[in-house]
């Protein structure tokens, strides 16, 4: 017959924990997390604006009644211009040209939404997910100043009363559905 064993366990024993692998992991992670990081950069266009300009913004995003201009691009349909003010929706759409957005028939489009509603500074910004990030750029550029040093918005400053004027149309550009999947 043969013999059983017992297989003895001691439970109270220590043993000891190797962090060599770890460490070599960490020390070869490290320095390629530090310059992967160099390549990504959050870009941010910083302009400077007249202080009555950057008052009115603020007065803006404080006054709910204010109109609510937003702009939704879209590759096929161009883009479509939503004016809200006092519970009223105006729609209006500039059609692409040639396949490309008409960046002239919306720049003259949004001259006339500024001269209609000077105390405005701040739009919305609603592109679609197949929109070039250049279309984008584009159009925030059409939107932010007038192209002509002729024309000039007349708004009324906040804390003086007085009327100023600049060539600023829309500075303060949202985008507003930046959370959609």
């Amino acid at each position: 017959m043969r013999r059983r064993f017992k297989l003895n366990i001691n439970h109270n024993s220590e043993f000891e924990l190797d962090l060599a692998p770890l460490l070599a992991v960490m020390v070869k992670l490290v320095p390629v997390l530090l310059v992967s990081s160099a390549f990504v950069q959050m870009m941010i266009i910083e302009t400077e604006l007249p202080q009555v300009v950057q008052e009115a913004i603020k007065q803006q995003d404080n006054n709910v009644k204010s109109a609510h201009i937003t702009l939704e691009v879209n590759k096929v349909d161009g883009v479509k211009i939503i004016v809200e003010n006092n519970g009223e929706e105006k729609v209006e759409v500039i059609a692409n040209k040639d396949k490309k957005i008409d960046l002239a028939s919306l720049h003259a489009k949004l001259i006339q939404l500024k001269q209609a509603n000077p105390q405005v500074f701040k739009i919305d910004l609603s592109p679609d997910a197949d929109v070039a990030y250049k279309d984008l750029v584009a159009i925030m550029d059409e939107a932010r100043k007038s192209k002509s040093n002729d024309i000039k918005f007349k708004f009324t400053d906040t804390k003086t009363g007085l009327e100023s004027q600049t060539d600023y149309m829309f500075p303060e550009i949202v985008f507003s559905n930046v959370m959609d999947g």
